[in-house]
């Protein structure tokens, strides 16, 4: 092997022990997943059926919310068992947050500027689940 793979899979290591990064790597992995799912309802809704924006970005967020939980709190943030119920609603609210986020981030888009339908998506998916993160390590699945 190549030293300079050996210097950087060496580097890599503390890394890869480290749970808060792993968190971050699966919050990323299952988050992305999520949004581009919630992100595919919305414009399903908003550009194919011809819903208006909002009422779209209000469904695809419902789905979101659902499929969200049970990824996160299984696998991203691996949830301790028995919190179930505090955990849920820490996540219905954190949620209520990032649909907040998200509905502003369409009516920017598409009614104080009026852009295409698809344009909210690109804060939807590249700024809300960062503040989704820190909602869900620090509050919603934080270890007591």
């Amino acid at each position: 092997m190549p030293a300079r793979t050996r210097m950087t899979i060496a580097a890599l290591r503390p890394l890869l022990a480290n749970e808060a990064f792993l968190q971050l790597v699966r919050y990323g992995i299952g988050g992305l997943g999520v949004t581009l799912f919630a992100a595919g309802v919305y414009l399903l809704f908003a550009a194919v059926l011809h819903v208006p924006p909002l009422i779209a970005n209000t469904i695809s967020t419902a789905f979101g919310v659902g499929i969200g939980y049970l990824v996160h709190s299984r696998w991203s943030f691996r949830a301790e068992p028995g919190r179930e119920g505090a955990m849920i609603t820490k996540f219905v609210v954190a949620s209520a947050i990032a649909f907040a986020l998200n509905s502003f981030w369409v009516w920017l888009a598409t009614h104080a500027w009026g852009l295409p339908v698809w344009t909210p998506v690109v804060a939807t998916v590249g700024v809300t689940p960062f503040v989704s993160f820190l909602l869900f390590r620090y509050w919603t699945f934080a270890k007591d």
